[in-house]
């Protein structure tokens, strides 16, 4: 009879199995800031497009009734999907300082932190409009325009 030879497999090493997973390590502690980074400007965007849609909604609204609505209601807001992170408040002001006529605010918090992610739709007194992010540093105040949360 003949024997068969029996043939050897080879497998890694502890050392070359220590060597990959240490690198996966290294690859994954890049990869996932920038993941989350880009997670968070992702929804971003739903709080900047629920404005730019406000702003559409109040232009027709001033220009059917010559005033601004201060509620959402009236404006028929009703974004398509939902609002899932922001939650929209509007302000109606006269004509003193702050020198703005209408104010939509636009906040969430993205990263679970106390600061709060803003956008800030605004018709001043002259007639122009912008839109502008900023945060609200530990969730309590006036949104700062020179903040990044």
């Amino acid at each position: 009879m003949r024997r068969q030879r029996v043939r050897e497999t080879r497998g890694f090493t502890l050392v070359e199995l220590t060597i990959v997973v240490g690198i996966i390590g290294i690859i994954a502690a890049f990869a996932i800031p920038m993941f989350q980074n880009f997670l968070k400007k992702a929804k971003m965007v739903e709080g900047e497009t629920a404005l730019s849609e406000i702003m559409r909604l109040e232009n027709q609204y001033l220009a059917e009734n010559l005033a601004f609505s201060d509620n959402l209601s009236t404006l028929v807001f009703k974004p398509t999907p939902p609002l899932k992170y922001y939650s929209v408040a509007i302000q109606l002001n006269g004509a003193g300082p702050p020198p703005f006529l209408y104010q939509a605010t636009a906040t969430a918090n993205l990263d679970k932190d106390p600061d709060l992610d803003a956008w800030v739709l605004t018709w001043y007194t002259d007639g122009k409009s912008d839109i502008k992010h900023g945060c609200i540093p530990g969730g309590v105040g006036a949104v700062q325009f020179d903040c990044a949360d």
